[in-house]
């Protein structure tokens, strides 16, 4: 995974396990940068981060559901991650972020 996607699956996993951190306006944007996906790649990022309600499920289960090895299911992720990270949106909402979700993404304040 390049810093890109690590610097988006870094806030991802930041939003599905804090919620006083993400506030609701940045919610609604990632719901709607991750429709650039399309229905079955946002449905396994929604999945694996157990994002917006949904429970965070085992890259094994996602793999079983998909009918996928969970190596593949591993390359579509990081492919996602590097495909909504080079996205000016990505870019934009990196930028709005507060100094402490940025400290936490390893960015400069």
């Amino acid at each position: 995974m390049d810093k890109y996607a690590k610097q988006l699956n870094d806030y991802l996993e930041l939003m599905s396990r804090s919620t006083l951190l993400v506030d609701d306006g940045d919610r609604r944007n990632m719901k709607v940068l991750l429709t650039m996906l399309g229905p079955i790649d946002e449905q396994i990022i929604e999945a694996r981060y157990g994002l917006f309600g949904q429970e965070r499920m085992p890259i094994d289960d996602i793999a079983r559901r998909y009918r996928l090895a969970a190596e593949n299911l591993v390359d579509i992720i990081e492919k996602d991650l590097r495909r909504l990270a080079i996205t000016p949106e990505w870019q934009m909402l990196l930028r709005r972020f507060s100094p402490l979700v940025r400290s936490r993404l390893g960015l400069e304040p």
